[in-house]
C-alpha cells in the first residue's frame, strides 16, 4: 500500500460530518465504532457502514473503519465493516501479536464468504497501553495486512497514570517508530496529544518535527489540520530537484568507482543517495 499522508476520524453514525468529510483533503477517513460511537449509536452506525464506505470510494478516498477491542464487540463490528470498498481496519488497544492474528483470521473468513479478495483489508495498529511496549516489534510484525502502527496519546497516557505532555510521549512514540520501521510498515503519528494541538501554525511545527524523526503520516480528529499533514509529507518541486541532483550526481560518480562525492558543500554518500530515492519513489 502507498504511504498514506493523512487520516480524519469521524463518527460512524454521524451523516452529516461524513458528508463533510468528502470534500475535505484526507487521504482516509475512519469510521469509528468506538470512542467517537456512543454504545446505543452503534447499532445505527453499523447499519450505514456500506453507504458510507460507497460514499468514500466515490470520492476517491480510503476507507477504514475502527472497530472495538472488546472482542464480543469486535466480532460484530468485523461483520458489518469487512464488505467490499474497506480498505484499512484499524484496530485498537492493540497488546499482543495473538491480538492481530485472530482479527486476520477472522477477517479472511469473512473476505472467503463475501466473495473479496482475501487479504484486500490492511491494518491499522493503535497502541494504548503500556503493556504493548515490550512486545512491539511482534506486534507489528504479526501479520502481512498491517500497514502501520501508530500511538494512541490520550489512553496511552491514562494506562500510565501520566498526562499526554511530548516529554511523556516521546519515549513510547520513538519506540513505535523504531518497531514500525523494522516490521517495514508505515509509522503514524506525532508526538503531541491528539486532543489538544492548537492552530494550524502550532501543529506545523508538530508534524514537521514528527517527519525529521521519521514518521509518516498522521490521524486527526479536525479537519482543519488535514493541509498541514498533506503539505508536510508531499515533496515541494525543490525537494524534488534536489533529490534528482543528488540520485543523478552520485550515480555518476559511483560509475567512475566513487562511493561519496560532495554536493553543494555537503557529503553525498549511500545513505545520502537511498534517502534521495526513496523522496523521489513517493511522487
Amino acid at each position: 500500500m502507498k504511504t498514506v499522508r493523512s487520516f480524519l476520524f469521524v463518527p460512524a453514525a454521524n451523516e452529516k460530518l461524513l458528508q463533510s468529510s468528502v470534500n475535505k483533503s484526507s487521504d482516509a477517513v475512519i469510521l469509528d465504532l468506538e470512542d467517537g460511537t456512543h454504545p446505543l449509536q452503534r447499532p445505527l452506525a453499523r447499519q450505514r457502514l456500506a453507504d458510507s464506505i460507497a460514499c468514500l470510494k466515490a470520492a476517491n478516498k480510503l476507507a477504514a473503519v475502527r472497530i472495538n477491542s472488546d472482542w464480543l464487540t469486535a466480532v460484530v463490528d468485523l461483520q458489518s465493516a469487512v464488505q467490499p470498498g474497506l480498505d484499512i481496519l484499524v484496530l485498537p488497544k492493540v497488546e499482543h501479536p495473538r491480538d492481530v492474528q485472530i482479527v486476520a483470521q477472522m477477517v479472511a473468513g469473512i473476505e472467503a464468504a463475501k466473495t473479496m479478495p482475501v487479504g484486500h483489508v490492511r491494518f491499522l495498529l493503535q497502541i494504548e497501553s503500556a503493556a504493548a511496549l515490550p512486545r512491539l516489534y511482534e506486534i507489528a510484525a504479526a501479520s502481512p495486512r498491517v500497514m502501520g502502527m501508530m500511538l494512541g496519546s490520550e489512553d496511552y497516557s491514562l494506562d500510565c497514570g501520566g498526562l499526554p505532555t511530548p516529554d511523556a510521549l516521546f519515549y513510547p512514540s520513538m519506540a513505535i517508530l523504531t518497531a514500525a520501521r523494522a516490521a517495514r510498515i508505515q509509522p503514524i503519528g506525532f508526538i503531541a496529544s491528539i486532543a489538544e494541538l492548537g492552530s494550524s501554525e502550532d501543529f506545523r511545527a508538530v508534524v514537521h518535527r514528527a517527519r525529521e524523526l521519521g514518521f509518516r503520516g498522521a490521524v486527526v480528529v479536525h479537519p482543519k489540520f488535514l493541509d498541514v499533514v498533506n503539505e508536510c509529507y508531499t515533496p515541494t518541486p525543490d525537494d524534488v530537484k534536489h533529490a534528482l541532483r543528488i540520485v543523478n550526481a552520485f550515480d555518476e560518480a559511483f560509475a567512475r568507482g566513487e562511493g561519496a562525492i560532495k554536493l553543494d558543500g555537503a557529503m553525498v554518500d549511500m545513505p545520502v543517495y537511498r534517502r534521495a530515492q526513496k523522496l523521489l519513489a513517493q511522487l
